[in-house]
């Protein structure tokens, strides 16, 4: 009757151990949040003087009936991101107010790093984003561009559209407005090398061309960057003790138990 009992709870502690071992479920790790409520990130790059931070209340993040495409908000009466004064949000691509003033041509870019967590296997990328353009003082104008990667080993802000992995890439012909939210999951695999700081680059840049006259206005929001990893489970060191002390108690059992020849 006791050793009944003992293989018993032997018996109890393999399976419990094997379970748990089995039991095990992928993690996910933020790698990156950022609502630029907190000002700009002191570990960002920036190119161009046209990126700066603006708060829900500014003019570009309501409506303009005579021009939509000035502003960012996509109706009267609304504002793309949140109102709140406190609420922050960047923008590349025009110095104040909305889109009617400079500058008119050239690269803007922001770029946030991230490191990968051990095990990852695949990331997803995630942010609130609005592309709008428009021609200012004629017809025609030009074809603007903006673009979201990942960087990583010869990651260089000074050219924000080339990237190792494309996260989104957009396009306005002279008039327009695109917009998000986005969210796109990338497999470890496809970033390539790290930096030679074991870092990669969430890139963001606009590209406004200078290739007609009067050229095309363009500006880019971005709000709510967030990076989310999915980590390989791993077996929990105690699920293992339990699971071989009680096979290794089951064999000893039953070696003390086996009749003598």
């Amino acid at each position: 009757m006791k050793q009944l009992l003992i293989k018993k709870t032997l018996l109890a502690g393999l399976m419990l151990g094997a379970f748990s071992w089995s039991s095990a479920q992928a993690e996910t790790v933020t790698l990156l949040d950022e609502n630029f409520d907190a000002g700009m990130p002191s570990s960002a790059q920036t190119l161009g003087t046209s990126v700066n931070l603006r708060s829900g209340t500014d003019t570009i993040n309501t409506y303009n009936a005579g021009n939509p495409n000035q502003r960012f908000s996509l109706a009267a009466g609304t504002t793309f991101f949140n109102n709140s004064a406190t609420n922050k949000f960047l923008v590349m691509g025009d110095d104040s107010g909305q889109l009617a003033g400079s500058p008119s041509d050239g690269t803007f870019g922001f770029a946030t790093p991230f490191s990968l967590a051990s095990g990852t296997t695949d990331i997803t990328v995630g942010f609130d984003w609005v592309f709008s353009a428009f021609v200012l003082g004629g017809t025609g104008g030009s074809t603007d561009r903006f673009k979201v990667g990942i960087g990583g080993a010869g990651f260089d802000i000074n050219s924000p559209l080339t990237t190792s992995v494309t996260v989104l890439d957009q396009s306005i012909a002279s008039v327009g407005k695109v917009y998000g939210p986005d969210s796109v999951t990338l497999a470890v695999a496809s970033l390539g090398a790290a930096d030679a700081n074991g870092q990669y680059w969430l890139s963001f840049g606009l590209f406004e061309n200078t290739g007609t006259n009067p050229t095309t206005n363009s500006a880019v929001g971005i709000d709510n960057l967030t990076i989310t990893a999915n980590v390989a489970p791993v077996p929990v060191p105690a699920a293992v003790w339990t699971f071989l002390s009680g096979f290794m108690g089951l064999l000893a059992l039953g070696k003390r138990n086996r009749p003598a020849v």
